[in-house]
């Protein structure tokens, strides 16, 4: 499936980079942008299937388009490049329900599965961030966990980064047993994201 995508960052020879590889891995790439005023300007005219935004950019950051694209429900699936795990940004990220976040250090395999999990409507954290995000923004929940046996398997598996069909094949459920399972553990939590729910299966030593 070909996407059309417009990318953003502020370092020339990264955006070069991702660039070529989503050309080459056969993606239509329509802008690519140096500054988030730009990549905000681009996904206005082009209304790309996905937008890859570095964090942090001059004029407006990879967060003040999510925000705004949050905010005006645009279509374009977001997904956040970061070099570093800043937790303020990538809390709010998170809390704006970022489609996808990616380390700048991951392989390009990685960014290319990335994208086609956001497109399949998942959100997307990659495992190293998930365990490095974890561990630095992680804080103790005194909150009580009322969980079945199944739930406390899909709540591990979240924590240790598995995907929606990794969890499927493991416990040898549906895909849409283990989103029916994941709807039960973030109302019974109220926790909002996979992010949150591995933060709290860390601190009930779950894990």
């Amino acid at each position: 499936m070909t996407l059309s995508i417009v990318v953003a960052d502020d370092h020339p020879m990264l955006l070069d980079g991702i660039g070529g590889l989503l050309a080459a891995a056969g993606h239509d790439v329509k802008a690519r942008c140096l500054d988030g005023q730009q990549a905000r300007d681009a996904i206005k005219s082009f209304q790309p299937d996905i937008a890859i935004l570095d964090i942090h950019m001059p004029h407006l950051t990879g967060i003040d388009v999510l925000r705004e694209a949050r905010r005006d429900k645009w279509k374009t699936r977001i997904v956040i490049l970061t070099a570093s795990l800043d937790p303020q940004p990538i809390m709010e990220a998170l809390q704006l329900r970022v489609d996808g976040l990616i380390l700048k250090g991951a392989g390009g395999d990685t960014m290319l599965k990335c994208l086609e999990r956001v497109m399949d409507g998942e959100q997307w954290l990659d495992r190293d961030a998930m365990h490095q995000i974890v561990d630095q923004i992680g804080k103790p929940i005194d909150r009580p966990l009322e969980l079945t046996p199944r739930e406390t398997e899909v709540a591990r598996l979240v924590s240790m980064g598995s995907r929606n069909k990794e969890i499927a094949r493991e416990l040898d459920i549906s895909e849409g047993t283990v989103k029916m399972h994941l709807h039960n553990l973030y109302e019974k939590l109220s926790v909002s994201s996979r992010t949150e729910l591995a933060i709290m299966v860390r601190d009930k030593g779950l894990s």
